[in-house]
């Protein structure tokens, strides 16, 4: 969930963030959110997420409407402002799901919209994700594989062009599952002059109530003009609109 800075230190990316199968239930607003401090490298120094967030709300059983993104402070050239990453409005859609066996399961979705401008950026890019799931008991990996075109610094400029894939594995601990463990790794390899990313998470969620859980997720990023590493904190309410 770091962020990144491309090679003319300007335009920023986050660590690709693989995503899951899971869906809200129908009504259920969900909303994410995390910040923390991130350590860059020499070129990006350090800098502050706050925050990262990401907003679902179930439609269907099958379909839910995501809107993601981060702001954040930073450092670059001794000077401090404010950036944004670009706004994701996407539809996840749930295309097939089978039991094989109690407690088993394989599923297929999509996730797939418009990333618009927030700060320092302009034009309209987009992404689309296939996503394959596989559930036994209480685990779930969701392999994520994909391409991502982001608004440029400008409406004239290049927008950063990149496919993408990675892993998201979440387990649900305790006879209550009121603990889980999460972890992730992300890649991008991009088009565009802009920095490749190899990433990985591990955090841990408790569930405070039905509808409130708290997080701690550690990030590091393995390769140059990339965040070499963040610790996260996180708070997840949920509301039932309807």
């Amino acid at each position: 969930m770091a962020l990144t800075l491309s090679a003319s230190a300007t335009a920023k990316q986050r660590h690709f963030e693989p995503d899951d199968l899971e869906f809200e239930n129908p009504g259920v607003l969900d909303l994410d959110l995390q910040a923390g401090p991130v350590l860059g490298d020499a070129t990006i120094q350090n800098h502050l997420l706050l925050p990262d967030f990401e907003i679902g709300l179930g439609l269907t059983r099958e379909v839910e409407l995501d809107v993601s993104g981060a702001f954040y402070f930073d450092h670059v050239g001794g000077e401090r402002h404010t950036s944004g990453d670009p706004l994701w409005v996407a539809t996840k859609l749930g295309l097939y799901d089978s039991s094989d066996a109690p407690g088993d399961a394989w599923a297929l979705g999509v996730e797939l919209g418009p990333r618009f401008p927030t700060v320092h950026s302009g034009g309209v890019g987009y992404g689309a994700l296939g996503l394959v799931g596989y559930t036994h008991r209480r685990l779930a990996w969701v392999l994520n594989a994909g391409s991502l075109i982001d608004p440029g610094e400008s409406v004239a400029d290049e927008h950063a062009r990149s496919l993408v894939c990675g892993l998201d594995f979440n387990a649900q601990l305790g006879p209550e599952s009121r603990w889980s463990v999460q972890s992730e790794l992300g890649a991008a390899y991009y088009f565009s002059p802009d920095p490749h990313e190899l990433s990985a998470a591990l955090g841990a969620t408790y569930a405070l109530s039905p509808r409130l859980d708290l997080s701690i997720t550690a990030l590091g990023g393995f390769l140059r003009h990339t965040d070499h590493a963040a610790l996260l904190f996180g708070v997840s309410p949920q509301v039932e609109l309807w």
